[in-house]
């Protein structure tokens, strides 16, 4: 029997990218170029503001203002868990200073072309999909002041002008769209290969990792249930040795898909190295966390594995253990987990062994003696 599991994988890996910011990649790069534009803005507008005084109050007034604006907004954007509202608080006055410069006399004839920085810098800074809708909605604002200006000043628009400078924009904008959105599978890819066991499309050692310390910090702060099963396949050696390491590898797929199958969006699977797995299960405490591993025993143990003629029935001990009982670090519950793995082996395989358990086996021997 075989049971695919490319669905789940899919469905845990887009949870899992836009958790790791998957819409926004690099942000530690994107946070300095905000920063640098941030300061170059606040430097532009008030040389701007300065030479514009005498002759353009109003754009004078409001360059003077972004400045201040900008220095006042640049202490934030050191913290990337205000990223996007910082770039968001930045982009809209910036833009509605392009806006300002469409109406002001002096200023309309030249300030056209920076309407192409738009499409750019909304990419850049919001991701493909705010920075597309932020795009259009300014650009249509700044054809409809466009339009009024020239209705109410009575100036003839040079069609080719306007034309030309239309096909720019939109140029500019489907290239800033695709460009991120290229960048953003580029980035889930890449990532998606760092954090994934080439052989099972589980999760690796990395990712568990990673996942483990979010959900770790997460059940501190809110004072949720976590708990963490160990897997290790039994006498897989003999399984290689006797059938070849071609089949050992279909057995490892067998095997993690099934205990794939049987979790939960939210739970995480992974491959820890060679025959060894690791199930993460947040929300769940450790009567929960044993169900769960009495289950997938059961499916690995009643349904062997069949390809052809080739029948290998497999078994398989589990190890449990669950935060704040077991430890609060994946040290010490990884300890615990493999400590009762340990036990399951040495008391037979093909069992899940956890404190519970190992408790009530204490009374048992204490009651004999």
């Amino acid at each position: 029997m075989k049971i695919d599991s490319s669905e789940r994988h899919s469905q845990f890996d887009r949870m899992y990218l836009d958790s790791a910011q998957g819409e926004l990649p690099d942000k530690t790069y994107r946070r300095n170029i905000l920063q640098l534009l941030i300061a170059l803005t606040a430097l532009f507008s008030i040389s701007f503001g300065l030479f514009n005084w005498q002759d353009a109050k109003l754009m004078a007034i409001s360059e003077l203002c972004l400045a201040l604006y900008s220095i006042l907004l640049y202490p934030f954007s050191r913290q990337e868990k205000f990223q996007f509202n910082v770039s968001l608080l930045f982009i809209i006055p910036l833009y509605s200073l392009f806006l300002v410069s469409l109406i002001v006399s002096k200023e309309a004839e030249t300030a056209f072309v920076w309407l192409l920085v738009i499409p750019v810098l909304s990419h850049f800074l919001l991701g493909r999909w705010v920075g597309l809708w932020l795009s259009i909605g300014y650009l249509l604002m700044a054809t409809v002041l466009i339009t009024v200006r020239a209705l109410i000043s009575d100036e003839v628009l040079d069609a080719l002008v306007m034309s030309n400078l239309a096909l720019a924009i939109l140029a500019v904008l489907v290239f800033s769209h695709v460009y991120e959105a290229s960048r953003v599978r580029a980035h889930r890819k890449l990532l998606r290969l760092a954090t994934t066991d080439s052989l099972t499309s589980l999760a690796n050692r990395t990712r568990f990792l990673d996942v483990f310390e979010r959900e770790r910090n997460h059940a501190a702060r809110d004072q949720t249930e976590l708990s963490l099963l160990l897997l290790d396949l039994d006498h897989f050696k003999q399984v290689n040795d006797r059938f070849g390491h071609d089949v050992g590898d279909e057995v490892l797929k067998y095997v993690s898909a099934t205990i794939a199958h049987r979790l939960r969006k939210t739970d995480l699977a992974c491959r820890l190295g060679g025959e060894e797995f690791g199930v993460l299960l947040p929300g769940a405490n450790l009567d929960r966390a044993i169900a769960i591993a009495e289950i997938i025993r059961r499916n690995i143990a009643d349904i062997p594995y069949t390809k052809g003629n080739q029948v290998i029935p497999l078994t398989v001990s589990i190890g449990a253990a669950e935060y704040g009982y077991d430890g609060r670090d994946l040290e010490s519950m990884y300890a615990i987990a493999d400590g009762h793995l340990y036990k399951a082996k040495a008391g037979g395989r093909n069992q899940v062994r956890n404190r519970i358990e190992m408790r009530n086996c204490e009374l048992d021997l204490a009651l004999a003696e």
